[in-house]
């Protein structure tokens, strides 16, 4: 006999009496309901290398996860204005060789841990710590781990060999989440613990979803306004766009230019628009032939219609790129206007490298469907080219595999950048000691324009350092950049609280919730 059947006889006695004695009584209030959470579909996977460690964030899914698990000290808005997280104020001495940071009190990581100095000299130590290989040491190369000092529980200097008069900025970066004191790679990986505003539920690298619950110990009061959240990825554009159109998701982080129609008809749904947001880049090395001949890199730069790839790729939701991270737009820009497309000019400088019609330049371009407007590119690109005499093979590959097998393995790929604090962007892919210096880019000459333009006090000569380093990079680099995408998101109109960020690793879900 089952040893469940004793309490069934049991109940069914107890049942019998009430019965017997009168009316059943009702309950008053209503079975508790399992939380719906919300459900995000993403647009780029991770693959094995998903991580809930900060130390290397190679792709958008992992950079999107780790924003509900950690804080930063200062967060970065659309406009790269730096405002109090963690730290609540900060201020530098007179020469800027030194920053003090006093942090916020009464603030516990999500096992009840509390947050003190000593967890930021840890994460910013571990970040530039050569033996521990994080893609932000480049970025923070100005950075000496015995000038990270805790003074004391709530008080964190940074003390520089140089003047770096726009520290906090550059410390603010999508590595740079606080972890605890003795954090490691091998105890974050799985077990991310952080002061965000969730927590990951049994998290494993490639998984759908995974889920992150509330953190019952988030010091903002009542936030997050939602008690968990799903993150599912969906890399093929129609897909994503029938997810939501049939509520199976709440939010799609990134909407494909080709589908944006199909969802500006759809009542149910809303489209949210960044500004210049992010860079899409053809990128060859220039170490290796054909391109380590400048006149062929100059070449490629003027056959390119800018406009019409920004019209036809992004369906105008972008602007014209000057071949560097900054685009002509911002006032860190070298010059405000790019010069128009052109095509003779193109093959009277490939003739002078040795191609022509007899011999036609012959290139293999490496493309996927893994960013918005990536394929598109690829293919105008090879039309454009073949005005000027170039021959393109273009090479579509499966986006699953894209990142990990194909860009930075082959030397001419698109590639695409997130919209960066000058310091940071002419940094992350062009400095010689950069982890991603996906075009080969080792010029100490370059280097040096970085070094010293992180190291000047005034603003105005800082500046003509950076559009020095950018004018070097637009005329002798590997990189064409024709456009910058502006970022468009798509929600369900019964969402509320979700702003898209001009950045896909800053990804605020703090005041997101939905009525279902």
């Amino acid at each position: 006999m089952s040893k469940y059947l004793p309490y069934v006889y049991l109940l069914l006695i107890v049942s019998t009496l009430l019965s017997a004695c009168g009316p059943t009584v009702q309950p008053t209030a209503e079975p508790t309901k399992a939380p719906q959470c919300l459900r995000i579909a993403l647009s780029m996977a991770s693959g094995e290398a998903n991580s809930l460690d900060t130390i290397n964030v190679p792709a958008s899914e992992q950079a999107v996860i780790l924003n509900q698990v950690y804080e930063q000290l200062m967060d970065l808005d659309s406009d790269f204005v730096v405002h109090p997280q963690l730290a609540v104020s900060w201020e530098p001495n007179a020469d800027a060789t030194e920053w003090t940071f006093h942090l916020r009190q009464g603030v516990q990581f999500s096992d009840g841990r509390p947050f003190t100095a000593k967890d930021v000299v840890w994460t910013y130590k571990r970040l530039i710590d050569p033996n521990v290989g994080s893609e932000a040491a480049a970025t923070l190369a100005f950075l000496n781990p015995a000038g990270i000092i805790a003074v004391d529980d709530y008080t964190v200097v940074f003390k520089t060999d140089k003047p770096v008069p726009e520290l906090p900025v550059l410390i603010t970066t999508k590595n740079t989440w606080i972890v605890p004191d003795g954090s490691t790679s091998e105890s974050l990986k799985l077990n991310g613990v952080g002061t965000g505003p969730f927590i990951p539920v049994d998290f494993q690298p490639v998984q759908q979803p995974h889920r992150f619950v509330k953190n019952p110990n988030y010091w903002q009061p009542g936030l997050p306004k939602s008690e968990c959240v799903d993150f599912y990825v969906i890399q093929e554009p129609t897909t994503r766009v029938a997810a939501i159109q049939t509520g199976e998701v709440d939010l799609v982080e990134l909407v494909d230019f080709s589908t944006i129609p199909t969802l500006k008809g759809d009542p149910n749904v809303s489209l949210l628009e960044t500004k210049a947001s992010q860079s899409l880049t053809f990128s060859f090395w220039v170490d290796t032939p054909p391109f380590d001949n400048p006149k062929v890199r100059q070449a490629l730069k003027k056959l390119i219609d800018r406009q019409a790839m920004l019209d036809t790729a992004l369906l105008g939701f972008g602007d014209i790129g000057d071949d560097n991270p900054v685009p002509p737009s911002s006032p860190y820009a070298w010059r405000s206007t790019v010069p128009p497309r052109d095509v003779e000019g193109a093959k009277a400088l490939l003739a002078e490298a040795g191609y022509g019609p007899g011999n036609p330049l012959k290139l293999d371009l490496n493309t996927a469907d893994a960013i918005p407007g990536m394929v598109a590119l690829a293919q105008l690109f090879k039309e454009q080219a073949a005005e000027a005499g170039v021959q393109v093979n273009v090479i579509t590959n499966p986006p699953a595999e894209y990142w990990d097998n194909v860009w930075m393995k082959q030397p001419f790929c698109i590639s695409s950048w997130l919209m960066r604090h000058p310091g940071e962007g002419l940094a992350i892919a062009y400095r010689s000691n950069s982890q991603y210096n996906e075009t080969h880019w080792f010029r100490p000459d370059y280097d040096a324009l970085l070094d010293a333009a992180n190291t000047t006090v005034d603003q105005a000569a800082r500046i003509a350092l950076y559009k020095q380093a950018e004018q070097m990079l637009t005329e002798e680099g590997g990189v064409i950049i024709p456009v910058f995408m502006h970022m468009v998101a798509g929600i369900r109109n019964n969402c509320h609280g979700y702003v898209r960020h001009i950045r896909v690793d800053r990804f605020d879900l703090r005041n997101a919730y939905c009525d279902h």
